[in-house]
């Protein structure tokens, strides 16, 4: 009697185990997709970097625009956004005080690290 019992017992066993062992095959499957696209997200942020710093260095030699310039416009740009769709998508950097997203997880004037108190805002 005890036989039969231990062989159900070790089929119920091998199975909890093989659906683990499946569990463990997606989770690393997940993990790869995640690192790959995460690494894609990094490279195209640098390309839009290089592009921005370039293009903006552009405008200064030709225009005469200075560094000032592109943060007022910044500022502007971000106060026209608020107006469009209220200032309750938008917060004061507790650094350096100016305006930005209530979505952003860095200060996009001064690079501080943002925390707004609200575990979905920044995700």
């Amino acid at each position: 009697m005890s036989d039969i019992f231990d062989v159900l017992f070790d089929n119920y066993i091998q199975s909890k185990v093989a659906g683990l062992s499946m569990l463990e095959a997606q989770t690393a499957s997940r993990l790869t997709g995640t690192a790959e696209r995460l690494q894609a997200l990094e490279q195209k942020y640098e390309r839009m970097h290089l592009v921005a710093a370039s293009l903006w260095s552009l405008l200064k030699e030709h225009t005469g625009l200075t560094d000032t310039d592109l943060k007022r416009h910044m500022e502007t740009a971000l106060a026209r956004e608020d107006q469009n769709r209220g200032t309750a998508g938008s917060m004061l950097c507790e650094k350096c005080h100016r305006r930005i997203r209530k979505s952003a997880t860095r200060c996009l004037w001064c690079g501080a690290a943002v925390h707004s108190g609200d575990a979905f805002h920044g995700t």
